[in-house]
């Protein structure tokens, strides 16, 4: 090895990286066919010791996919469950986030080594997995994340969760490979749905036809995972912050377009949509030809 290869290694192992072998897997790993011989970590491991909850989705991903897998995230961390996606863009990133957020552990399973991180753009969210959970891999350093490599992370993902949870899929996605992956270890597949117009939903409602169970609380997967809820999801919702007040102040039951929003409250576009978004899960607003409306 060259002496430049060997220093780049030691400072990998200086930062906190290490292997762990099958003898240390998180239970649900160590008893899945095809679990890999050994894992590369940056972190704590230990977060996996405790249930954990796969959630997965599209990279192009909605204000509203993005704004639902935070929400689910940041429940589940609350309620002391890590959440395990693939810290890629759009679904991954929003539940990576959402768990930080919730002040729980969040893993990262990547599709390299641990010196090759990808995408690089999340180099601080990765940080920050690491310092609140751990980074993951099956590949030795130095590995690129090509290819056939992000199907291997996907089954690493699947079997390192307890359940998976699929948040906006197309009809082709790495999430529906990932959900037939924890099928065929026999665990639950859950699904948030969308309206019936939403191509980026069209792997996601065809889950649910072939028997994936569609969940709208993260109450669902509590239950799923035989867990009692220590905070009310639907009443902690519900509690209006000043932000959404001032968005339903400026609603009426007449549809308004965002635009026309954005200028009455004084919000971005993109916090308006996200808050919208919150909103419209709560069921206090609907969203009717591109605008907002209150439900009557």
């Amino acid at each position: 090895m060259k002496e430049c290869d060997v220093s780049k290694l030691d400072r990998i192992f200086e930062r906190g990286a290490h292997v762990l072998t099958r003898d240390h897997f998180p239970v649900q790993l160590e008893s899945s066919p095809g679990a890999p011989p050994a894992l590369m970590v940056m972190g704590n491991e230990a977060c996996l010791s405790g249930p954990t909850v796969g959630i997965v989705g599209t990279r192009n991903a909605s204000v509203y996919g993005r704004a639902a897998a935070a929400k689910f995230a940041e429940a589940f961390a609350k309620q002391g469950i890590t959440v395990v996606s693939g810290g890629a863009l759009g679904i991954d990133a929003a539940a990576h986030e959402g768990a930080l957020v919730g002040g729980g552990q969040t893993a990262a399973v990547l599709a390299g080594g641990l010196d090759r991180l990808y995408p690089a753009m999340h180099a601080a969210l990765f940080r920050r997995i690491a310092s609140q959970g751990c980074l993951l891999s099956t590949f030795a350093f130095g590995t690129q994340p090509i290819g056939y490599r992000f199907l291997a992370r996907n089954g690493t993902i699947a079997m390192l969760s307890q359940i998976i949870l699929v948040v906006e899929a197309p009809a082709r996605s790495g999430a529906l490979n990932t959900a037939q992956n924890a099928a065929d270890l026999g665990r639950p597949v859950f699904v948030v749905p969308s309206t019936i117009d939403q191509l980026s939903f069209q792997g996601s409602h065809a889950l649910i036809r072939d028997g994936a169970t569609l969940v709208d609380s993260p109450d669902q997967i509590f239950e799923a995972l035989d867990l009692q809820p220590t905070l009310n999801f639907h009443q902690e919702s519900t509690a209006i912050t000043e932000v959404a007040k001032r968005i339903l102040d400026a609603l009426t039951v007449e549809v308004k377009r965002v635009e026309v929003i954005s200028q009455a409250t004084g919000l971005s576009p993109d916090e308006l949509l996200a808050e919208l978004t919150f909103l419209e899960m709560d069921g206090k607003v609907i969203r009717e030809g591109g605008g907002y409306a209150l439900v009557p």
